[in-house]
């Protein structure tokens, strides 16, 4: 008989005779040398990260992740790896959806490739660990630390960001205020920000004539203290310098410097995410203006890891006017979710309303934004 080289045809080899016993013989070797096979398969070490990201990746990205366009097709240009603002600046959500699902999936070019049907969920995520290992500085803090942002508690994440409030107050006694304020955030090294806010105001009173115009201009730096990618914590601290521009004798400012220091904190517990903030307010002219604290307190349930999900959140704020002497709660329901399909332009709505304090200041304040990571892409893709 002629055989193969495969473990069967070995197995019978050693015997060429049709009797029983040879041919019993053969099987149990048969079985043994498969079983011996298989356990050796399986044994083998599966690919590691950097195997994984030199056979997906390296041929457009480069093995050194600096990009090497040089001999392929690719008609945008490839981004910077080893650039630590651009590796951290988000969360794994967006960088794992991309591998799998190519460019198109998030408004990019469509040469990105998908690899889904490729790589497991698994080995998407040590790719782009291994991605965020290019960053060679270490002061960075990770992406996963870039909470969404909540209408009242200020985040702790540095950021570059065009933001756009708005505030509608329903007061008592039926007066209204209506608010809008323009705030430019620039990311400065590993962990500062800057940020100017620039107010404008219009102030509809029962009791006199409605005044409106530019506020009291805010210049703001933030730098984190702590930032720990294991246990997602992230804590800085900031100080807001508010400038007397508004016109105090038309109710457009406060007439006053005033400095308001914050101590900000970040963390996340599968599935909700809280974020904190302790505000001082501290006037130069008591006079003036009140003296202050504010706690402020946030929990989110984003319901993807998408940076555009819908993240339904819930914040409480407790005033205490020291300078008055009173006391305020405010609970605000808000829903935040992205324009974009990488979500780098967003809005988030909700209601801020009184439930506790003497007196309650207003009746009810809707509150909105519209922000903009303007580093991440246009404002219409």
């Amino acid at each position: 008989m002629a055989y193969g080289t495969g473990p069967i045809e070995a197995a019978f080899a050693v015997c060429d005779t049709p009797h029983a016993t040879c041919t019993r013989r053969a099987l149990w070797r048969a079985v043994l040398i498969l079983l011996v096979a298989t356990a050796v398969h399986a044994q083998a070490p599966p690919p590691t990260a950097r195997e994984l990201y030199d056979g997906a990746c390296a041929s457009c990205h480069g093995a050194d992740g600096r990009g090497a366009p040089e001999g392929t097709a690719l008609a945008v240009p490839l981004p910077d790896f080893t650039d630590c603002n651009f590796v951290t600046r988000e969360g794994d959500g967006n960088w794992r959806y991309l591998v799998a699902h190519g460019g198109e999936s998030l408004g990019l070019s469509s040469q990105m490739p998908a690899f889904g049907n490729v790589l497991s969920d698994a080995e998407s995520a040590a790719v782009v660990a291994y991605i965020r290992s290019f960053c060679p500085d270490s002061r960075w803090p990770s992406g996963n630390l870039n909470f969404w942002r909540p209408l009242v508690t200020t985040k702790a994440f540095p950021e570059d960001e065009a933001l756009l409030t708005h505030d509608f107050t329903e007061g008592r006694g039926g007066s209204r205020e209506w608010s809008t304020e323009l705030s430019i955030e620039r990311r400065i090294g590993a962990r500062g920000e800057v940020e100017v806010g620039v107010p404008l105001a219009i102030h509809n009173m029962t009791a006199g004539a409605t005044t409106g115009g530019v506020g009291d201009v805010g210049v703001a730096g933030k730098y984190v203290l702590y930032a720990d990618a294991p246990s997602l914590t992230i804590v800085s601290t900031a100080l807001d310098l508010i400038l007397p521009t508004g016109d105090y004798g038309r109710q457009l400012g406060d007439g006053t410097v005033s400095f308001e220091p914050s101590l900000l904190a970040g963390k996340r517990i599968d599935p909700v995410i809280i974020q904190a903030q302790i505000l001082g307010q501290a006037p130069v002219d008591e006079n003036r203006a009140d003296r202050g604290v504010s706690y402020r307190l946030a929990l989110s349930y984003p319901l993807s890891p998408l940076h555009r999900a819908w993240v339904p959140t819930v914040e409480l704020e407790g005033l205490q006017n020291v300078t008055a002497n009173e006391s305020q709660l405010f609970v605000t329901p808000q829903i935040y979710t992205g324009l974009t399909k990488r979500g780098h332009v967003a809005i988030s709505v909700g209601a801020q309303i009184p439930i506790a304090g003497d007196p309650a200041p207003f009746d009810y304040r809707i509150l909105a934004f519209i922000l903009w990571e303007y580093t991440d892409g246009g404002l219409w893709w």
